[in-house]
């Protein structure tokens, strides 16, 4: 089993609505250049129900990335992330994506947590490494918990 990655900010705003923030405002904070679409990316959409597509849209053509497997508002959001070792969507592998919100003395602590990293098989570490350097994840919920203050 290769070890999850796991990245945890705290926000100012309350669970819900740091929820709201990282589910329907995502295009506000994912960085431009963290895209598998040609063009520039005009929406980076969730879905927001069991099975529900989460994408981006760049230069009119939507590029979807994987789907929400479960949901609790306020909570966390569970996602397949069908991104393969090259970038690109394959919907035969999937890792998870889990991002939890909990109440915290300062509003809330986000914690995400990128799992099943085995199913990227022979790429598993250099995708592990990948992730977790301080330009995939850190730089993902950074950019949310400066976002989101």
């Amino acid at each position: 089993m290769i070890e999850p990655v796991l990245v945890e900010v705290t926000t100012k705003k309350k669970p819900q609505a740091a929820f709201d923030f990282f589910t329907q405002q995502m295009h506000q904070f994912w960085p431009q250049n963290h895209s598998i679409g040609e063009g520039e990316r005009s929406a980076l959409i969730v879905e927001m129900h069991e099975g529900g597509r989460w994408y981006e849209v760049c230069g009119g053509q939507e590029c979807d990335w994987g789907k929400v497997i479960e949901l609790v508002p306020g909570k966390n959001i569970l996602f397949a992330w069908h991104l393969n070792a090259d970038w690109e969507f394959d919907p035969n592998v999937y890792t998870e994506v889990l991002v939890e919100f909990a109440p915290s003395e300062n509003g809330t602590k986000v914690r995400l947590t990128h799992s099943k990293l085995e199913r990227f098989g022979s790429n598993a570490s250099k995708m592990r490494e990948s992730l977790g350097a301080s330009g995939g994840w850190p730089e993902i919920i950074g950019a949310f918990a400066e976002n989101a203050a």
